[in-house]
C-alpha cells in the first residue's frame, strides 16, 4: 500500500513539474514569482469577494483538484496592469469560456483578493484599479481553468497573476 501512494505522489510531482503556461509572458512585464504545486482543494472563485457571515468568501465559486501552476509577473515601468490584463486576456484561446470577470471596487477588496485568495500581499493594491477574471478552457484533451488578476499598488508598482489549474480527468 505504501509503494502504492508514494508512486501516485511521484507521478503527480511528476506531471506538476511538466506544467507549462496557457499563456505567455506579456513583454512589458518580468516574471515575479512562480510555484507549482497538485492542489487538492483548489477554490475557482466565480464571484465577487464579500463578507458573508462575518467570513470572507466568493459570492459564487467551485471546488477543483488539479495540476496548479502559479505566476506573479512585475509590469515593467511605464504600463499598467490593465494594459498587461487585457493583453493576456486576448491570447487566451478561441474556445475559452468565460466563467466571471469584474473590474474595480465590483471585484471587493484587493487586500482580500492579495491575502486570502492568492496569499501573497505583493497583489495588494488599489481596489478601484484591480481586474479579475475566470475561464475555462480545452486544451491538449483536458479542461483548464484560467484566473487572471491584475493590480496597480500605491508604490506605482503594478502586477499580473495567473493561475491554472489543469483538472483531473474524473471532473
Amino acid at each position: 500500500m505504501k509503494a502504492c501512494a508514494v508512486a501516485l505522489l511521484l507521478g503527480c510531482c511528476a506531471l506538476v513539474t511538466a506544467a507549462e503556461p496557457l499563456l505567455p509572458t506579456w513583454k512589458h512585464a518580468t516574471e515575479f514569482s512562480r510555484s507549482e504545486e497538485f492542489a487538492a482543494e483548489y477554490i475557482l472563485g466565480l464571484g465577487a469577494l464579500q463578507k458573508i457571515g462575518g467570513r470572507w468568501r466568493h459570492k459564487a465559486s467551485e471546488t477543483l483538484s488539479g495540476e496548479l501552476l502559479r505566476v506573479t509577473w512585475q509590469v515593467n515601468e511605464g504600463f499598467t496592469a490593465e494594459e498587461g490584463f487585457q493583453w493576456l486576456r486576448q491570447q487566451l484561446p478561441e474556445n475559452a469560456e468565460l466563467l466571471f470577470e469584474c473590474t474595480g471596487r465590483a471585484c471587493g477588496s484587493s487586500a482580500q483578493w492579495a491575502n486570502r485568495v492568492f496569499k501573497d500581499r505583493v497583489l495588494y493594491g488599489h481596489d478601484e484599479r484591480q481586474h479579475y477574471g475566470v475561464w475555462r478552457v480545452q486544451h491538449d484533451g483536458a479542461s483548464w481553468a484560467v484566473v487572471l488578476y491584475g493590480v496597480d499598488r500605491a508604490n506605482r508598482r503594478h502586477y499580473l497573476h495567473m493561475e491554472q489549474l489543469r483538472q483531473l480527468a474524473a471532473e
